[in-house]
């Protein structure tokens, strides 16, 4: 059996243990919850720089639609060209002769 002073040596022990346990479990609960606050602002960054990359990505692609439809117009404008190009060329040369080996009209 237990005398008296090792009872309360060992109930004192106990209840110091108890007392650390609510320490630290006090401890891991504000951990916890600035754990929890941070994890909320992360989500609220990664939420905010989604919509901004979201936004860049719309404008990245009109930006490309209406490079697309200009580079679509300079290829019609250089059709144009080149055909009215072949055009003055065979006029020059019907003017000047050229086509008919080299001999003046």
């Amino acid at each position: 059996m237990m005398s008296n002073e090792e009872w309360d040596r060992k109930t004192e022990f106990l209840l110091n243990q108890q007392a650390q346990f609510d320490i630290e479990m006090r401890r891991l609960e504000a951990a916890q919850s600035r754990t929890e606050e941070s994890l909320d602002r992360a989500a609220q960054n990664i939420s905010h720089l989604a919509g901004f990359i979201h936004e860049g990505f719309g404008l990245t692609m009109n930006l490309f639609k209406e490079t697309d439809e200009k580079i679509r117009e300079l290829r019609e404008s250089q059709k144009l060209t080149e055909e009215e190009l072949r055009k003055f060329i065979a006029k020059v040369d019907r003017l000047t002769g050229e086509g008919q080996n080299g001999s003046l009209n």
